[in-house]
């Protein structure tokens, strides 16, 4: 497993960043997406926890992606074609789950 170190002033930096990030984005284009970002607070290290995750409660029908994995092929499958909201979602994840989500498909 990688492990990553940051100071407590990148963690407040990222933090900051993060959620102001989240304010803009555009989430209800995410969830009719089948998707969600969402903040999961912070690391035991305090860096912010941000995850792609596939939307579990839509109002019509059921989910459209059976886990997370399903999710992330989605949104870097979009975000490949160039799809802004894709992209987007993809810079506002955390490293650790970008780490993961890179590991999965590979860059984007």
């Amino acid at each position: 497993m990688q492990q990553f170190s940051t100071t407590e002033s990148e963690n407040r930096d990222a933090a900051t960043g993060a959620a102001l990030g989240l304010d803009a984005f555009d989430h209800d284009a995410a969830r009719r997406d089948g998707w969600v970002i969402s903040d999961c607070g912070s690391y035991r290290d305090g860096a912010p926890r941000i995850e792609l995750q596939k939307f579990d409660n839509p109002e019509q029908g059921p989910p459209k992606f059976r886990d997370d994995r399903e999710a992330w092929s989605h949104v870097v499958a979009r975000a490949r074609t160039g799809s802004a909201l894709h992209i987007r979602a993809l810079d506002l994840v955390d490293r650790r789950e970008r780490s993961a989500i890179e590991a999965a498909f590979g860059p984007w």
